[in-house]
C-alpha cells in the first residue's frame, strides 16, 4: 500500500469522525430545543406545585399527576423557590410532595454520593425543605469547602446542640467562605447559639476568642458582658477591639467606665471602638475624655470624637462649641461635626 493511499484513508477517517460529532451535536441541540418548547412556563409549573400542596385532595391529585410528567429541573427549581416562603402545614405539604415525586429520597441518598457536586446539590435541596438528617454532621467536615458551607446553612434549619457546636468549630475553618457562612448561621440561629457561645468563650483567648467575639458582637447577649470585660485586657489588639464592641452592643451602662479606660489603649483601633461604644451608650460622663481625642494626630480618631460628642447630648455639644473657637485640626473637626448636625436637623425638619 502506497503512502498516498494511507494518507487518503486517514483523511477519510478524520472526516467521518468530524461528521459523526457534528451530527451528534445537531441532534442533541434539536432534541433540547424541542423539549424546551414543549415544556410549560415557569409560572405554569409554579401554579401546579402550589395546587399540589393546597390541601384540596381533588386538585392536589391532578396536580401531582401532572408534576410526574414534567421535567424534574423545573419542578425542583419551583420547589426550592417556594420553600423559604412557606412554613407550618404548607412546608409539611411541600416536603410530602417532594417525597411523593422522589425528590426527597434522591436528595437523602445524594448527600452520601462520592461526587462533591451531588452532595452539594442534595444538601441544598434538604436545606430548602428544612429536613433533618444525621448526614448533616458528616457534611460539616466534608472535604469540599462548598459542601461544608452549605451544611452550615442547613444548620439554621435544624439548630441542634451538636450542629451549633460544629458551627463554632467551623469558625476556625481554613476556607474563608466556610468561616463566614458559619458565623452568619450562628447569628441567624440566635439565642440557642448564644448559650453555646457563652460557654465556648469562657476558656479561650487571643485569635480564638476573636473569632467567637465576631459572632458575639452581632448577638449582643448580655451574658457575654463579664467575659468581654476580661478580654479587654487580652494581648491581641484585635481581640480587645471586638471585646469593646461587645460591651457596647450589650447596651449595659455599666460598661461606661471600662470603655473610658480603653481610651488610653496603645492601639488606635481599640480607642476608636471605645469612643464609638461610648456614643452608642450615650455615656455623657465621658465627654471630657472624648474631647481629648480631638487633639490626636489620627483623622479617624478626631472624626469619631466629634461624632461621639454629638451622641452624648448637651454635654458633648457644649464641648464641641467651646473647642470650635480654637485653632488647629481639632477645632476644624468640631466645626465640621456641628455643621453636619445642623444639616441633619434641617433635613429632618423638611
Amino acid at each position: 500500500m502506497s503512502a498516498l493511499t494511507l494518507v487518503v484513508i486517514m483523511l477519510v477517517g478524520v472526516v467521518t469522525a468530524i461528521v459523526a460529532v457534528l451530527t451528534t451535536v445537531a441532534v442533541s441541540s434539536y432534541t433540547q430545543v424541542r423539549r424546551l418548547r414543549q415544556e410549560p412556563s415557569f409560572g405554569d409549573v409554579r401554579a401546579t406545585v402550589i395546587a399540589a400542596v393546597s390541601g384540596d385532595d381533588v386538585h392536589a391529585g391532578v396536580a401531582l399527576g401532572r408534576l410526574n410528567q414534567l421535567s424534574e429541573r423545573y419542578v425542583v427549581r419551583v420547589m426550592l423557590d417556594l420553600a423559604p416562603s412557606v412554613s407550618g402545614a404548607s412546608r409539611a405539604a411541600l416536603v410530602s410532595l417532594a417525597d411523593q415525586i422522589g425528590l426527597l429520597g434522591r436528595a437523602q441518598r445524594g448527600v452520601r454520593s462520592r461526587r462533591w457536586s451531588t452532595r452539594l446539590y442534595s444538601a441544598r435541596v434538604l436545606t430548602a425543605l428544612g429536613v433533618e438528617s444525621e448526614d448533616l454532621y458528616r457534611l460539616l467536615i466534608d472535604r469540599a469547602p462548598e459542601v461544608r458551607a452549605q451544611a452550615a446553612v442547613w444548620c439554621v434549619m435544624t439548630p441542634t446542640q451538636v450542629a451549633i457546636e460544629r458551627l463554632i468549630g467551623l469558625l476556625d475553618d481554613p476556607d474563608g467562605q466556610v468561616r463566614f457562612t458559619a458565623q452568619d448561621s450562628l447569628v441567624r440561629i440566635g439565642l440557642p447559639a448564644s448559650d453555646a457561645l457563652v460557654s465556648a468563650l469562657a476558656s479561650v483567648e487571643g485569635p480564638e476568642a476573636a473569632r467567637l467575639l465576631r459572632v458575639a458582637v452581632a448577638l449582643g447577649d448580655e451574658r457575654l458582658y463579664p467575659r468581654a470585660v476580661e478580654l479587654t485586657r487580652d494581648p491581641s489588639s484585635e481581640t480587645r477591639v471586638l471585646a469593646v464592641s461587645v460591651l457596647a452592643r450589650t447596651g449595659d451602662p455599666g460598661a461606661g467606665p471600662t470603655l473610658v479606660s480603653m481610651l488610653d489603649d496603645p492601639s488606635d483601633d481599640v480607642v476608636l471602638a471605645a469612643a464609638a461604644g461610648l456614643g452608642k451608650l450615650a455615656y455623657w460622663p465621658a465627654a471630657a475624655e472624648v474631647e481629648d481625642l480631638l487633639d490626636r494626630p489620627s483623622w479617624a480618631l478626631r472624626n469619631q470624637a466629634g461624632s461621639t460628642l454629638l451622641e452624648l447630648g448637651a454635654p458633648g455639644a457644649i464641648l464641641l462649641r467651646a473647642s470650635a473657637a480654637g485653632t488647629g485640626p481639632g477645632a476644624q473637626m468640631c466645626i465640621r461635626s456641628l455643621q453636619l448636625k445642623s444639616l441633619s436637623s434641617e433635613l429632618e425638619a423638611s
